[in-house]
């Protein structure tokens, strides 16, 4: 019975020392799902006397539409009905992934019923849209839809406060943004790969930390974006997302899509592997988690002393027992 005592105190033991060295050799995130599927249905004609013969020649194009983008990305297609049909998968999948984002795609663009322009932007990496021409509308060029994810890293926290307050830089110079995405049309954003980016944090925020780098990939669609065009898209798109925010300290993870009708443009920031953190608020919390653990092996101790203490009564009343047991026939 000791020894199983003494067995429950060291795997009690074990078990908190493993959860302090887990605390101390990784952080603890906070992840957020990115997923979605973005549709966007431009109002239709007040009235329209060919939406039925448009819609007639549009679904076909649909159908085709996923098989010839997925070999290299990027298709475009058109009717003699005069309808319009373009899907671009985002990076550089592989083909059967980019058909299954694009057959998705094209599915949730069958509910846009009479609208003579519409479009569908999918998480898993790809855009399809459709038109009555194949020239901007002014609702195409307008349209702009920011999709924020990420994640929250918090570091352990070991160590005692310092004394000095932690700084937590927030925001991007929204001007450098502009000139950096800008700077991607001329760096080969109209071709299929897109254009990766990684840049130090500093050089797009004044107060950043530089523990973390921004990374950008920008596509234009290939049917519509000339350099000039494409650098004006991915301008647009980036003076679109929201400055601040962003927590540029480290300590955080940020991913921004922002899409559009001719380009698409993404904004990351990535959190490279850290050190443990060097403060903590209060001192008293070191002191709270040592009276804790004190508090657990005191009590697995007073369990096992007053288990054995109850199988040794058990023990002398059995033996009391057997005793008087024996004696009543000599008594007899």
């Amino acid at each position: 019975m000791a020894s199983a005592c003494a067995l429950t105190t060291i795997a009690i033991l074990a078990a908190i020392l493993f959860y302090v060295l887990l605390l101390l050799s990784r952080t603890m995130e906070l992840r957020f799902a990115a997923s979605y599927a973005m549709v966007d249905c431009a109002p239709p004609p007040s009235s329209d006397d060919g939406a039925a013969a448009f819609r007639g020649t549009l679904l076909p194009l649909l159908a085709a539409l996923p098989a010839a983008a997925a070999p290299t990305g990027f298709a475009s297609l058109q009717s003699g009905g005069g309808a319009f049909a373009r899907g671009l998968c985002l990076g550089d999948p592989a083909p059967q992934d980019c058909l299954a984002c694009l057959a998705a795609a094209a599915k949730k663009l069958a509910g846009c019923g009479a609208s003579r322009r519409a479009g569908v932007w999918r998480s898993e990496g790809c855009f399809l849209a459709y038109a009555d021409g194949n020239t901007s509308s002014a609702h195409e060029d307008a349209f702009r839809d920011v999709i924020s994810f990420g994640e929250e890293v918090y570091p352990a926290v070991i160590s005692v406060d310092d004394g000095t307050l932690p700084s937590y830089p927030n925001c991007f110079d929204t001007r450098a943004l502009v000139a950096l995405a800008q700077s991607l049309a001329g760096r080969g954003a109209a071709n299929c790969s897109g254009a990766r980016v990684v840049t130090d944090a500093a050089a797009l925020s004044s107060n950043a930390t530089g523990k973390n780098a921004v990374k950008l990939r920008a596509q234009c669609a290939r049917d519509r974006a000339a350099a000039a065009e494409c650098a004006r898209c991915l301008g647009d798109s980036a003076r679109e997302v929201r400055a601040c925010g962003w927590g540029l300290d480290g300590e955080h993870e940020r991913v921004a899509d922002v899409l559009g009708y001719n380009c698409f443009l993404r904004i990351e920031t990535s959190v490279p592997p850290r050190p443990v953190a060097k403060y903590v608020k209060q001192p008293v919390v070191l002191a709270l988690c040592a009276a804790i653990l004190l508090v657990l092996v005191v009590t697995a101790v007073i369990a096992c002393v007053r288990k054995k203490r109850g199988t040794g009564n058990v023990a002398a009343a059995a033996a009391s027992a057997g005793q008087q047991t024996n004696a009543s026939p000599a008594a007899n």
